[in-house]
């Protein structure tokens, strides 16, 4: 008799919580919806886009309709043998290249091609951007996919938290030697089952994204020295994207001298990026860096008040230190390499036009447009384009 009124109350119990969420979920759906994001599991590269999906991205600033390609693309769609006499320019990136903060045709890849056409080039772009992906990440999509499709440029977006994200997946690492090694990444139940749930819960995603960004408020402080008492490689994989312009755990990497806690951080990046650029050079294909700009560079105020948040005196970090790093790295292994910031932070001063979203931190419409614009003088400039009836890079 008691074990039949311990079951009945768990019962009552479950049944409630299970009322709850029903209630919650519905609720959130008409009256606060979530940005639902669709994806699918993949052994190698832990998440790709799902093919044929269609979605609203909603954020305070803007609500923006996505769907995907036959390819899981986002973009229109493209055959995968590359249309005779076309210049084909295979677009990686996260979120930043995604876009999912701007209409399709807003989009840098869309921008950047019709640019280029505007111009007398035979060119298209595919824009292979994952939100949330890092540089290992992309360099196992373009050797799984983006190949496939016989590009004749990559151009490869490097966002200011990808260190962090390289970190986090453990895809790739360095052997005792210093050799590159991937790891592919499993797909345990668990994984399936997050991945259904980022698509189709409203209140999984709430409690994933909404809730921990709010809870990070006034925290700043504890999560930056935890940062340096135990290294940036924390467990914050829901929330890597609420923090594109200066993530707390990578403020080290901001030190105008190299702090030593991130030195293997880095030359790991190096060596994904290397990899990256070899992997074209031995398939004659031009490859192209483009680091993308940080809001925080484009507002020197916002910058000195997040370093004193977290009790930093700005003097030892500089906001372009990213940035430099990687400009020299790029010379010292001979492959091109284009810096959004300045070209930015002169637009900027000189027009007033804000190229990030308040709140978001994204590229908005303006940022794409010009960042569009500027890849396309460089790659103009420094040879890259076919010369009339070519279609090869000569970068």
């Amino acid at each position: 008799m008691k074990l039949k009124r311990v079951l009945v109350n768990l019962l009552l119990v479950l049944g409630s919580l299970l009322f709850t969420v029903i209630v919650l979920e519905v609720g959130l759906r008409l009256l606060f919806p979530q940005p639902m994001t669709r994806a699918r599991v993949d052994r190698d590269l832990g998440w790709v886009h799902a093919p044929k999906a269609q979605f609203t991205y909603t954020r305070q600033e803007f609500s923006t309709n996505v769907s995907y390609s036959s390819f899981g693309l986002r973009d229109s769609e493209h055959p995968l043998q590359k249309p005779p006499g076309v210049f084909r320019i295979a677009v990686l990136g996260d979120s930043y290249i995604e876009g999912l903060q701007v209409p399709l045709d807003s989009v840098f890849s869309k921008v950047l091609e019709r640019t280029l056409r505007d111009r007398g080039y035979d060119c298209e772009t595919l824009n292979f951007g994952v939100s949330g992906y890092g540089p290992d990440q992309e360099l196992v999509l373009l050797k799984k996919y983006a190949l496939q499709f016989d590009p004749d440029l990559v151009l490869l977006s490097f966002s200011k938290n990808d260190v962090g994200n390289i970190l986090i997946s453990e895809i790739c690492s360095l052997n005792p030697e210093g050799g590159l090694e991937i790891t592919p990444v499993e797909a345990p139940l668990g994984s399936r089952m997050r991945a259904w749930l980022w698509g189709n819960s409203h209140l999984f995603v709430l409690l994933n994204v909404r809730l921990p960004r709010l809870a990070t408020l006034g925290m700043h402080k504890k999560v930056i020295r935890k940062a340096y008492d135990l290294g940036v490689n924390q467990g914050w994989r829901d929330i890597l994207n609420s923090h594109q312009d200066l993530d707390n755990r990578l403020v080290p990497l901001y030190a105008k001298e190299e702090d030593p806690r991130l030195a293997p951080a880095k030359r790991l990046t190096e060596a994904i990026l290397l990899e990256i650029y070899e992997q074209c050079w031995q398939r004659e294909v031009g490859f192209l860096l483009l680091i993308n700009s940080g809001r925080f560079q484009l507002r020197p105020r916002e910058w000195q008040r997040r370093l004193s948040r977290v009790g930093l005196d700005p003097e030892p970090y500089d906001p372009d230190a990213v940035d430099n790093w990687l400009l020299e790295f790029a010379a010292r292994e001979s492959f091109a390499a284009l810096n959004c910031a300045p070209h930015f932070r002169q637009l900027k001063a000189e027009t007033g036009i804000k190229l990030h979203w308040d709140i978001d931190g994204h590229w908005n419409n303006n940022g794409h447009r010009e960042a569009a614009k500027l890849t396309a003088d460089f790659l103009e400039a420094q040879g890259f384009l076919p010369a009339t009836g070519s279609s090869k890079a000569s970068g």
